[in-house]
């Protein structure tokens, strides 16, 4: 069988898969440039099987390759392939959920510590010589009364989303001692020490930080707003490393800038790369990463290797262990 590959993997996934499929590659993994659907069609012509990462799979694709039997995808979240589009072609996709989930867990844990404890604010304090700010004394308003913050252990963290990542931040999360509380309507089972919320609300009124881990949806989009910031503690800090859509912007600035809520660190904005002139620019009391949570060295070879065990069913003739369709 033939294989066109945009998906970046290791030379070992690549050496494993080439034993049993002839590969061709391009796109974006190899070339460093998303195909278009067009491009897509003509250098993956007579292919069986396509392992793409962010080239767009539409209907002209799946119209322009009649050979296409088998989709594997290395993104969690596939929005750049219609899947109800792909099954009405009959075609197998699989995807690798979870492949991100750890490096989004630790820079979660990165973020909840970093904003309470002041990190970003005190290595600026430092590196820009800014000690007439606060003096540095042993004294009146020195930077050890000035940037004090909370201990993790004993405080409770908010989950709003129980998936693959909001398990390991849980787990994370006990390694601190924290109390772990989670809101997700779909949650059916939870076997770990945590206490599964029945309302939003609970969630909100009792936890010390809140942390976002659900997809956005048409449910989901503005969940926290002027209504649910209203409900937090005064002392509470919201982390979001899911999806900028979760929030509302404008909202999350007047309560950030009337310390509505102690702080907020973001890896996700509603517009990314954001607006140099965006009012989060303006806040102290906010952390903002350019959307790196899934930046780890380690996931290559997690995707790699779930890819690789995927399409190694297909070509055996069984349905690949993440299928979607």
């Amino acid at each position: 069988m033939k294989a066109f590959v945009t998906a970046q993997l290791t030379e070992q996934g690549i050496n494993e898969l080439s034993q049993s499929l002839s590969l061709e590659f391009g796109g974006w993994g190899y070339e460093g440039v998303k195909l278009t659907p067009e491009q897509l069609v003509e250098r993956a012509k007579d292919c069986e099987i396509l392992i793409v990462g962010y080239e767009d799979i539409t209907e002209d694709v799946l119209r322009g390759l009649p050979r296409l039997q088998y989709i594997a995808c290395t993104r969690g979240g596939i929005e750049n392939i219609d899947v109800e589009l792909v099954k009405c072609y009959h075609i197998t996709l699989s995807n690798t959920p979870g492949r991100n989930a750890s490096a989004v867990a630790d820079l979660t844990m990165g973020l909840m510590i970093g904003i309470s404890r002041f990190i970003p604010q005190t290595y600026r304090y430092i590196m820009e010589r800014r000690w007439g700010d606060v003096p540095w004394d042993i004294a009146g308003n020195t930077p050890y009364k000035r940037f004090a913050g909370p201990e993790l252990e004993q405080k409770t963290v908010g989950l709003i989303g129980y998936g693959a990542i909001g398990r390991k931040v849980a787990k994370r999360a006990k390694g601190f001692d924290m109390n772990v509380i989670v809101y997700d309507p779909y949650l059916k089972e939870a076997n770990e020490d945590i206490f599964v919320a029945s309302t939003l609300e609970e969630v909100l009124t009792t936890s010390d930080f809140i942390s976002l881990h659900c997809k956005l949806s048409s449910e989901t989009k503005n969940i926290i707003c002027k209504e649910t910031l209203n409900k937090m503690k005064a002392g509470a800090y919201l982390i979001n490393s899911a999806r900028g859509g979760l929030v509302n912007e404008e909202d999350l600035f007047q309560a950030l800038l009337n310390k509505r809520i102690a702080g907020a660190a973001l890896d996700v904005l509603v517009e990314e790369p954001m607006d140099p002139n965006h009012p989060f620019l303006q806040l102290e009391n906010i952390i903002l990463t350019p959307h790196i949570g899934g930046a780890s060295q380690d996931i290559l070879y997690h995707q790699t290797e779930m890819v690789v065990k995927d399409v190694q069913h297909f070509v055996q003739g069984k349905r690949p262990l993440h299928a979607l369709t």
